[in-house]
């Protein structure tokens, strides 16, 4: 099954919405993965629903994955259980969610098709990771011209130059024709 991972920090939360702002049901699942504080994630989750129309799940317990957009609970970080299967859970990481720690537990079950989008942001959350998925097929999109670009460089770097570097609509474009494919 095809999923799509969406990870940021600083100035992402709206381009997230905009890319999956698609005019057309979610046939696919979607993870999204931007620090946020604990109160904010359920005001989140109904901003993005409201503004896209999808079904948007705040997991709180072990979740099987669908076609929908997926949150971690507030002040938690989201990890793979099994391929299709994720939860929040607390960890003692300084940011939350962390990208980190979503990363580790996909390391086991990422494969060609998951496609990670690295948005905006500060800091280096998810770079120790970054090789061991790409090294496992998964594809990575990083966005073009962030308004903060400390994250995704970080991320870039470890990938060395083996990722796509695309605008925010060529971005909205490839979950547009992955959700087509599912």
């Amino acid at each position: 099954m095809n999923k799509i991972i969406i990870v940021g920090s600083a100035g992402s939360p709206n381009i997230a919405i905009r890319i999956v702002k698609i005019n057309e049901t979610l046939n696919i699942p979607v993870i999204i993965c931007i620090h946020f504080t604990g109160s904010a994630m359920e005001t989140f989750a109904n901003h993005i629903a409201l503004e896209t129309g999808q079904d948007v799940i705040v997991v709180k317990k072990p979740t099987e994955l669908k076609g929908a957009i997926y949150l971690p609970e507030g002040s938690k970080d989201l990890v793979f259980m099994a391929e299709n299967i994720v939860n929040s859970i607390e960890t003692e990481s300084k940011i939350h969610p962390s990208i980190s720690k979503l990363f580790q537990s996909l390391v086991k079950y990422g494969s060609k098709d998951t496609t990670i989008i690295v948005l905006g942001g500060l800091g280096d959350d998810g770079k120790e990771y970054a090789k061991m998925l790409k090294d496992k097929g998964v594809r990575f999109i990083i966005e073009k011209s962030p308004r903060f670009p400390y994250l995704p460089q970080n991320i870039a770097k470890e990938l060395e130059a083996r990722y796509e570097n695309l605008e925010i609509e060529k971005i909205a474009d490839v979950v547009k024709y992955l959700n087509g494919k599912r």
